[in-house]
């Protein structure tokens, strides 16, 4: 997963991981920093994210969110009234906005990797095609970046340094511009530097801290550029061997789409990004960050993240795209059950309710089951008004605020709409203790 981290004179989009190590976005996704406490669940694993919503379309969210027992379950009956057309009316999904800034409309690839690298071959040859991949038009179609082309591999003669901060990076990168090292940057430029385990980059303590392959697996930044001809923004990324090919294709893939969507983030205005406070930008606000959590896509054998799609958004569909292939059969309609009221505001001991819209697009095999799970602490506690939920059902959830629940506080947690073990869709929401 990524978060958007303000660092002083940095500004990076950060991939997280979990506990000591876990792969990059594959499809039970990592995450250190969502919560105290919060633990991972393998109540979904077809899943999609989102953002919890405002006026009536539709809204989706990631499943197998982190929980800690403190859920309550409701059983739903099948299918959907005649009367109620499909998607029944539902609370509205988050857009991404364009906050002023350009995206690349051409992107140009170079590849920079060390001595010793073993999976240099796939990383250039990784990089050299997947901005002709389907996946690179599809996830892009709605931001205007064009297909991305490389700009040949560079192979640093030298180690890296054992340990450098985020900083300390930078300023290695524009040495390498100013001796000749790598090529010039132009505003199209995306520097992608594959690191192996040997080499250690951190955060200070006071620009959120972690290391690459601990707390966090890649992120994404820009530079000013000192070059022959002025200063440029050059945006790039770092991407950590933190596991096989697979787990760092994955991470380069979600880094390389914000990179070409928000590149950059300091040298210029942020692009398109989610700025507004939200249960679901606690893992940054750009278009891989609001997939985060979501099993990825394979193509020609590349792993490849998820990436939000503003017009599906818009219907209420599923946002995250490319959408996998079903397993077996025929594909299902997209459903979810979409809280009205993202943000309820409570003291502690009170118990406060919001309605609950439960939509899909089109007849399912069966009802909807709602768990609600927090993060953390059981400081929040879940209960229903009914045990039916299927397209056009508005079902009651009700909140109960622990007593010791922290003043001038946030509790995020998520509800997750079930037809199996292994098929939901949930929402992201919030408790502020005032």
């Amino acid at each position: 997963m990524r978060a958007s981290f303000g660092l002083g004179s940095l500004s990076l989009t950060v991939l997280l991981a979990t506990g000591a190590l876990v792969g990059a976005c594959s499809s039970n996704v990592e995450d250190a920093r969502t919560a105290s406490g919060a633990s991972a669940t393998s109540s979904a694993t077809t899943t999609s994210a989102g953002v919890g919503g405002g006026s009536t379309v539709g809204s989706t969210a990631t499943a197998g969110v982190g929980g800690d027992g403190s859920s309550s379950s409701s059983t739903s009956g099948a299918g959907g009234s005649a009367d109620i057309p499909y998607p029944a009316p539902h609370p509205s999904m988050p857009q991404i906005p364009n906050n002023g800034g350009a995206v690349l409309k051409a992107p140009v690839i170079i590849t920079v990797t060390f001595p010793g690298d073993p999976l240099q071959d796939k990383e250039q040859q990784f990089d050299a095609e997947v901005g002709g991949l389907t996946w690179w038009s599809t996830v892009h179609a709605s931001y205007g970046v064009g297909a991305a082309t490389s700009g040949g591999n560079v192979l640093i003669a030298a180690a890296p340094p054992a340990t450098m901060t985020a900083g300390e990076l930078e300023t290695w990168l524009q040495d390498r511009i100013t001796d000749g090292t790598l090529p010039a940057p132009t505003d199209q430029t995306i520097y992608a530097l594959y690191f192996q385990s040997s080499t250690t980059v951190t955060f200070d303590p006071n620009q959120g801290g972690g290391s690459l392959c601990q707390e966090f697996l890649g992120y994404h930044s820009s530079i000013n550029a000192t070059t022959p001809t002025g200063l440029i923004p050059a945006a790039y990324a770092v991407i950590g061997q933190c596991g096989d090919i697979d787990n760092v294709t994955e991470t380069a893939s979600h880094e390389f789409t914000e990179a070409a969507t928000d590149p950059h983030p300091i040298a210029g205005q942020p692009a398109y990004v989610y700025v507004k406070p939200s249960p679901w930008t606690t893992l940054g606000g750009e278009d891989g960050d609001m997939c985060a959590g979501v099993s990825g896509v394979v193509e020609n054998g590349w792993s490849l993240t998820r990436v939000w799609n503003n017009p599906n958004a818009a219907e209420g569909n599923q946002p995250c795209v490319p959408v996998p292939d079903p397993v077996m059969g025929a594909p299902l309609p997209y459903f979810n059950a979409g809280i009205v009221t993202g943000t309820l505001k409570a003291n502690p001991g009170d118990t406060v309710s919001t309605e609950v819209d439960c939509y899909s697009f089109g007849p399912l095999p069966t009802d909807m089951t709602l768990v609600a799970q927090a993060f953390g602490k059981k400081t929040l506690q879940f209960s229903f008004d009914k045990d039916t939920c299927k397209n056009g059902d508005k079902v009651t959830m009700s909140i109960t605020v622990a007593a010791t629940a922290k003043h001038a506080t946030d509790y995020h947690y998520s509800l997750l709409a079930q037809l199996d073990a292994n098929t939901a869709h949930a929402w992201r929401a919030m408790v502020h203790v005032k």
